[in-house]
């Protein structure tokens, strides 16, 4: 299986994916959303693969959705460029799943992050179960609009005043920063990153699949049972709803 916009391979347990729209700064568009989706399905149904390492070719892990060329997040599907409560919602819900089906692989998943990782490029990275950056990188959810984020990982992964200074204030921080806020694992000179990145995978690696898939059943299913999954639907559903609103001017 090959795709057009991510590039993949598989060798000693890890399998790597790597966006590949180098010159948008890997941004979302419908290919490479639905390029991803793929790729995250055939690594997970490889027996052998037990890591997965996600990465983006180019000045930039991710730079967010296309906001040029479009996206099933931000593109409404009616002829007139407006969303509805019923488009809106059922949209949200297919985004919803698309990050469930990462958070919820069955393999180690590792972000290995440089350049940009903003609003949905740091969507990606929280999916994953590590976040290796490098110092330089940059981190922050700036996106413009009425309503709230998609992702309810922010308060999950963060202390709750450093979530909510991101979110409140559309900020950027670099990877230093990001590493002192939880944001990510850690944070690295960049020529140390694939290194380090590699180093993690090896380990996780090690695993082999069945420990991999029992671990992160198990670890997954507790933050079910806190609560997390009625968070994804509840953050999809408000900014779903949040796409009809008109602010007076």
């Amino acid at each position: 299986m090959s795709f057009e916009t991510v590039l993949y391979s598989a060798a000693d347990g890890i399998a790597r994916i790597t966006m590949n729209r180098p010159e948008k700064h890997n941004a979302l568009n419908h290919q490479l959303m639905d390029d991803l989706d793929a790729a995250f399905a055939k690594a997970a149904a490889d027996d052998s693969v037990a890591a997965i390492v996600l990465s983006g070719n180019g000045p930039s892990f991710c730079s967010g959705y296309d906001l040029k060329s479009g996206s099933y997040y931000i593109t409404p599907p009616n002829t007139d460029g407006r969303w509805t409560t019923d488009t809106a919602l059922a949209a949200m819900a297919a985004i919803e799943q698309r990050y469930l089906r990462i958070w919820n692989c069955p393999k180690v998943t590792i972000a290995q992050v440089h350049g940009n990782a903003l609003a949905a490029g740091c969507y990606l990275q929280l999916l994953c179960d590590i976040t290796v950056c490098a110092d330089t990188a940059r981190f922050g959810h700036p996106a413009e609009g009425v309503g709230s984020s998609s992702m309810p990982l922010w308060q999950v992964a963060m202390p709750l005043k450093k979530a909510r200074l991101l979110l409140l204030t559309k900020r950027i921080i670099d990877g230093k920063t990001a590493e002192r806020f939880d944001l990510v694992t850690m944070s690295v000179p960049e020529a140390e990153l694939a290194e380090t990145v590699d180093s993690i995978a090896k380990d996780a690696a090690a695993l082999g699949p069945v420990d991999a898939r029992y671990k992160k059943t198990v670890y997954n299913t507790a933050l079910e049972i806190m609560g997390l999954s009625a968070a994804f639907r509840y953050h999809a559903q408000m900014n779903a709803q949040a796409r009809t609103v008109r602010l007076p001017v």
